[in-house]
């Protein structure tokens, strides 16, 4: 995993590199009929239909390819905290297909929620932008929490029980430097571009955020604290 870790950073990197260095007028990328800057960074550099529409296609290919593992690693996320009676209708998303040993309900309701939120985009692009901004803070959040209680581990000298792989003395300075990073970014994901701003391009995803939040706790404190009562355990880890 950490050899495919830096084998995708340094690929990630050279490709980056070659599209900046072959990306000609940024401005009329950016301004492109299509809408979508690196069609027209493909055309630029090939001066041709046929070979920007091939580039365009790998693009695609990988999109699609990626978009299965997002789905599969989504819908295994759902259906394991559905396991532990974290979410809504758990019982129904917890279940396994027995011929196919897979969380069918999980994998569909998946895909729906991910469809309908990519409709959004047709009637609003702004409502789509704070949903996206949405995913990006839960991310961070999600990043910062784990960390903050390593950290808390560390600096009072209280077990920590480690993987296979770990940094050594150079694990502490790595969480230090993610968590002001994740904090930052953070913190900032929830500001707008600019000072005088609209009801179209105003950052809305502190809005969404605080909806969210509101809701967890409200669905909470109502109903799952009387059955959820934190991750199941199969194993011992003592």
């Amino acid at each position: 995993m950490i050899a495919t870790t830096i084998l995708n950073g340094v690929l990630g990197f050279a490709a980056l590199m070659a599209i900046l260095f072959c990306a000609g007028n940024v401005d009329n990328a950016e301004m492109s009929p299509t809408g979508y800057p690196f069609i027209e960074i493909f055309y630029q550099a090939t001066n041709s239909n046929g070979g920007a529409t091939a580039m365009v296609c790998v693009i695609l290919a990988l999109v699609f390819f990626a978009t299965i593992s997002l789905i599969a690693t989504a819908s295994r996320m759902t259906w394991a905290f559905a396991r532990d009676n974290g979410l809504p209708g758990s019982n129904w998303l917890s279940k396994v297909e027995p011929r196919s040993a897979l969380p069918l309900y999980s994998i569909g309701i998946t895909v729906i929620i991910s469809l309908l939120l990519a409709l959004i985009n047709i009637g609003s692009s702004t409502a789509f932008d704070a949903i996206i901004s949405l995913s990006v803070m839960s991310v961070l959040a999600s990043y910062m929490m784990p960390i903050i209680l390593i950290l808390r581990r560390r600096f009072l000298n209280q077990s920590i029980r480690y993987g296979p792989w770990k940094l050594g003395r150079w694990g502490a300075l790595a969480n230090i430097v993610g968590l002001v990073y994740a904090a930052i970014a953070f913190f900032f994901s929830f500001w707008p571009e600019t000072a005088k701003v609209t009801a179209v391009d105003m950052n809305w995803a502190c809005l969404v955020w605080g909806f969210a939040m509101l809701f967890c706790t409200f669905w909470y404190l109502v109903r799952a604290r009387h059955y959820y009562h934190g991750p199941i355990c199969e194993f011992d880890l003592s």
